[in-house]
């Protein structure tokens, strides 16, 4: 089986020769800081991209297929060191302030001020964020139309970009306060979807059309299903009109956070899946499996188990779940985000020999089998 044999077979959840292990930039793959201290331990210098990780490791990605709008002005920004900080301002009257080097160390910044405060500050945001011209359809072309593993194109976010832009409790009270700019806001996503999405997944016909959110926390979802349905359902309705037209056989959405009621909303609009279901806040594959037998999930393997001096927790991690949830298909182990800046080489070959071993690809990559 080719890579995209074998996903598309998962996904139909039927049996593949042996079950792939997907990655994604954020979704498994390791932070920028992480990579020094790998090499340092006996990562290979050469595996150094996402690419050569893959390969390494025996895991299978995606072919990334980019919208085509172009030319929008962007967000100018200045920086400036205060102390142990930096601070960033952007044009649109943000401010963050952040730890020195913190692409490296992965900090959480402080959010000062967001993009977006009212309406002319929407406005600005907006005019510096919408692209001006198209780029070729054809220029993917060479890549995609004969590929051997899926095809993966973004369908945008809903109220999740909202909260980006504006902060979560500015956006949280714009549903009551400004329900008419918050609703502008998706309004133009959907826009931009159309524009710049709709005509790249029927050139391209994807397998899978996903979209971001990030709007739970770790007891469950920021907004009720109530304004779920309100003011993003309108988008979701549209991205899977488009992309069943087109095919696209997985429809999923990456939301951080506890999503066990957000899955259940995602299968009500015509979503399939859903990751990375991250756990430490409690996402229950097993679980929600019983309840949802045909929808799909990615993800469920805790991310700091590969951290140094973690060994210990990896089994645990993944017996019995993993098998489990393989036996009952339609279920893509992956990390639940990205591996970070401490994990460990040694941690790191346990958890993915035991991976392998257990979705019989005992023989992909190229990495030390732990014993």
């Amino acid at each position: 089986m080719t890579e995209l044999e074998r996903f598309l077979t998962v996904v139909r959840f039927d049996q593949p020769d042996y079950w792939p292990l997907i990655n994604a930039p954020g979704l498994g793959y390791v932070h920028q800081g992480g990579l020094p201290k790998l090499h340092q331990e006996g990562l290979p210098e050469e595996v150094n991209s996402f690419e050569t990780w893959l390969t390494y490791w025996g895991q299978c990605g995606f072919e990334n297929v980019a919208g085509i709008g172009r030319e929008a002005p962007g967000i100018a920004s200045e920086s400036w060191i205060e102390g142990e900080f930096e601070y960033v301002r952007r044009e649109t009257g943000a401010l963050t302030k952040q730890v020195l080097d913190n692409a490296i160390t992965y900090s959480m910044p402080e959010f000062i001020e967001f993009d977006v405060r009212d309406r002319p500050s929407w406005e600005t945001f907006r005019e510096l964020s919408t692209p001006r011209s198209n780029h070729d359809i054809e220029a993917q072309a060479a890549l995609l139309d004969n590929r051997t593993r899926p095809a993966r194109v973004a369908a945008g976010s809903t109220w999740g970009n909202v909260r980006s832009w504006m902060g979560p409790e500015r956006a949280l009270l714009g549903i009551y306060d400004e329900t008419a700019l918050i609703r502008e806001m998706i309004e133009w996503q959907t826009w931009l979807f159309e524009e710049f999405t709709v005509p790249v997944i029927e050139r391209y016909r994807p397998e899978v059309v996903s979209m971001w959110e990030d709007f739970a926390y770790n007891h469950g979802m920021l907004i009720s299903p109530a304004t779920f349905r309100d003011l993003c359902v309108p988008h979701y309705r549209r991205v899977v009109e488009v992309a069943k037209d087109c095919g696209a056989e997985l429809l999923i959405v990456d939301c951080d956070g506890k999503v066990d009621e957000y899955c259940l909303l995602l299968e009500e609009v015509g979503f399939n899946g859903c990751w990375p279901m991250e756990q430490v806040c409690g996402n229950d594959l097993l679980r929600y499996r019983e309840r949802q037998p045909e929808f799909i999930f990615a993800g469920g393997v805790e991310k700091e188990v590969c951290n140094t001096g973690n060994g210990a927790r990896i089994e645990s991690e993944l017996f019995p779940k993993i098998p489990e949830m393989l036996a009952k298909r339609g279920f893509l182990p992956m990390f639940d985000h990205a591996l970070q800046t401490d994990v460990g080489f040694d941690e790191l070959c346990h958890c993915m020999t035991l991976l392998h071993q257990i979705c019989g690809s005992e023989n992909l990559g190229e990495f030390p089998r732990h014993r």
